[in-house]
């Protein structure tokens, strides 16, 4: 008897690539003796909706598209109970792509379809951000808003080059905030930082982070925060990344807390991003790990 597989993509993604391999995608599902719905979002949002009406029949969900489509569909299967949950199988098709390449998923989009097929499930904890869900990273502060303010029509001409365009606009306005964090554990941080991270990835923003990164288990039930502190020489700011690349845990004021959960204050607003989307202006943040939310299928 043929399984279901419910494929939703976004036709926009990194400059449409997802219709040059359409018709191989589905064969490929199809061959593998899947029973394929094809699904084309058609608005920012409706990825979300269409996977938390998802039906029982659908063994399979395969997602194309970019980081914040992904988010989406992670985003409405929380919505379902555990039972109705169902395995995630991506296919990357973004500028940046930080969940596939941190885990594994061939940036090939035919290939990341084959390993959908013959890849394995794994159980992949969450975070929690008030109202909101994310995936591998949230953040605030200088840079984290680049993604999600790059006009897409400057993406989908310089690709990864158009975030790096953007960053330099950034550097005159580079400011810090004032932030307070309140572990799960009972350790209270106060500081002024450039960039607060909170984080369940081996790689950021188009950075691999190495060494004892390496201890970030997606599956632990713990999530870390990053704190870059405030400075006013950019030369600070290119030596804390480089350490943070290097796996130098807390160095040059950057401070690492690994937690379950927190509250997160600030003196202002501040914007923040979930997986390279915007995630709203807040000065009160309840983060917490939901451990084992979903299921992803990686190769």
């Amino acid at each position: 008897m043929s399984k279901k597989i419910l494929f939703i993509f976004n036709p926009h993604s990194g400059k449409g690539r997802i219709k040059t391999f359409l018709f191989d995608i589905v064969d490929i599902f199809t061959k593998a003796d899947f029973e394929v719905t094809v699904y084309p979002t058609q608005n920012p949002g409706d990825c979300t909706e269409r996977v938390s009406r998802l039906d029982d029949d659908f063994d399979i969900i395969a997602v194309s598209g970019g980081d914040g489509t992904l988010k989406e569909a992670v985003s409405g299967m929380v919505t379902l109970s555990p039972e109705k949950r169902r395995p995630i199988g991506y296919i990357p098709s973004g500028t940046m792509n930080d969940f596939a390449s941190g885990n594994g998923i061939p940036k090939v989009m035919t290939d990341a379809a084959e390993a959908i097929i013959s890849g394995r499930k794994v159980r992949y904890d969450i975070g929690s951000f008030n109202s909101n869900s994310f995936i591998y990273v949230a953040a605030f502060g200088a840079f984290t808003d680049v993604p999600y303010d790059t006009p897409q029509y400057v993406k989908t001409l310089f690709g990864p080059v158009a975030y790096f365009l953007e960053g330099i606009k950034r550097l005159p306005k580079l400011k810090g905030i004032h932030v307070k964090i309140d572990t799960y554990e009972g350790e209270t941080v106060e500081e002024d930082v450039l960039i607060c991270l909170i984080m369940n990835s081996t790689r950021v923003a188009g950075f691999e982070i190495s060494e004892f990164y390496d201890d970030i288990d997606t599956d632990d039930g713990i999530f870390e925060i990053v704190l870059i502190p405030k400075t006013d020489n950019i030369l600070d700011v290119a030596s804390v990344i480089t350490n943070i690349k290097n796996g130098e845990r807390d160095k040059d004021g950057t401070r690492v807390i690994s937690t379950k959960g927190a509250r997160i204050t600030t003196d202002e607003p501040a914007r923040w991003t979930l997986d390279g989307e915007f995630g709203g202006e807040e000065t009160t943040v309840d983060f917490e790990v939901v451990h084992d939310a979903v299921e992803f299928i990686i190769k």
